[in-house]
């Protein structure tokens, strides 16, 4: 299955699960449910962290939705237009009294490849 994507949204809280349904109903038939339970997610998380963290809901910023998927992986990658972070990789238990960062500690988990760079996070998941 060969497979692209690319959404470019205002940063509209409201917008993600429209975004996130659209994206997963032209996918849902030729994929696993867990791999769809789990690419949900990561869309999710990754959506709401761009327009709360990235863009601190400024609708005159936009988000880059980009899915691709191919030889056997998804390649899922989130950019905003905030100023990036440096993500540090904790383990679990450090993150029980953050205030953040959980949420990419998630993605993270989900994902089989995991790399921040600056306002982009790309995620790979193996399609097994």
């Amino acid at each position: 299955m060969n497979y692209k994507i690319q959404r470019k949204i205002q940063s509209n809280i409201d917008e993600v699960k429209y975004v996130v349904e659209d994206i997963l109903l032209n996918i849902q038939n030729d994929l696993t449910e867990n791999i769809i339970f789990n690419t949900k997610l990561i869309l999710n998380e990754l959506i709401i962290k761009g327009v709360i963290h990235g863009n601190h809901k400024d609708i005159s910023k936009y988000l880059y939705i980009n899915v691709l998927i191919k030889n056997n992986c998804i390649i899922i990658e989130v950019s905003d237009e905030g100023l990036g972070i440096v993500y540090k990789h904790k383990t679990f238990g450090e993150y029980d009294y953050d205030d953040s960062g959980r949420g990419l500690m998630l993605v993270e988990g989900l994902s089989d490849k995991f790399k921040v760079n600056g306002n982009t996070v790309t995620c790979v998941q193996y399609l097994k």
